[in-house]
């Protein structure tokens, strides 16, 4: 049982399963906190690069984490910009979208230590109230007592079509062939890896949004979230 009655949701799936638009949309109908763990990797990742170092120097890359402190506003007038990422008081939240930490990020958050140190930070934001936790390992490893994990998937093509138009939108330009590769390999990078792969977590509710719009997905998974409170 969650201590204090919290609610907790975790979302979790792989690249263009449609999590963060859920997620955001759920924290906003529901009036939770929302929680972009994907956003503390790239976090993480840019301040790595920002300080020239080796995106798999682990203990360089946490000697500069700890010392660091990230901030996670939620904004729920713009669902665009619902969350606004800090990094040592300054806003990063668009820099963080950026090629090249979109190139880095699955290489750092592979490294052991550096998803132990945020995991715990997660685990501490999640304590400040009901909360949507969104990623890769929020329900198998970041909250496993959630009162609702959902695991969201999709098919490769409809994700690629998916995170086309998201470029498109940020007048990023990338060929399908171009991000069919980037989604395959984050995809393989994600489940193979030694700490916190990304798995279907025990008692969790899987949902193939390839057909789905992003109302019916939320509106069922509010339906299987009154039904486990």
């Amino acid at each position: 049982m969650l201590k204090n009655n919290k609610k907790i949701i975790t979302i979790d799936g792989p690249a263009g399963s449609g999590k963060s638009t859920i997620a955001k949309l759920l924290a906003k109908k529901l009036g939770f906190n929302y929680i972009d763990t994907g956003a503390m990797y790239r976090t993480i990742t840019l301040l790595a690069l920002s300080n020239n170092i080796d995106p798999e120097d682990e203990t360089k890359i946490l000697e500069i984490a700890k010392q660091s402190y990230i901030e996670l506003e939620n904004s729920p007038s713009d669902e665009k910009q619902y969350t606004i990422v800090k990094l040592n008081g300054k806003d990063v939240t668009n820099e963080i979208r950026s090629k090249e930490v979109g190139a880095a990020v699955s290489i750092v958050s592979r490294l052991s230590g550096i998803r132990k140190y945020l995991v715990k930070l997660q685990r501490e934001l999640a304590k400040n109230g009901n909360a949507v936790l969104e990623g890769r390992d929020t329900g198998s490893v970041v909250y496993p007592e959630a009162t609702l994990k959902v695991f969201l998937t999709a098919s490769l093509q409809e994700r690629i079509k998916r995170r086309e138009l998201q470029n498109k939108q940020k007048g990023n330009l990338m060929e399908k062939r171009a991000i069919k590769k980037e989604i395959s390999n984050r995809d393989k990078i994600d489940s193979s890896r030694k700490d916190s792969p990304l798995i279907i977590p025990e008692n969790a509710v899987v949902i193939d949004t390839t057909n789905m719009s992003i109302k019916e997905v939320a509106d069922k998974i509010i339906i299987f979230y009154y039904e486990r409170i």
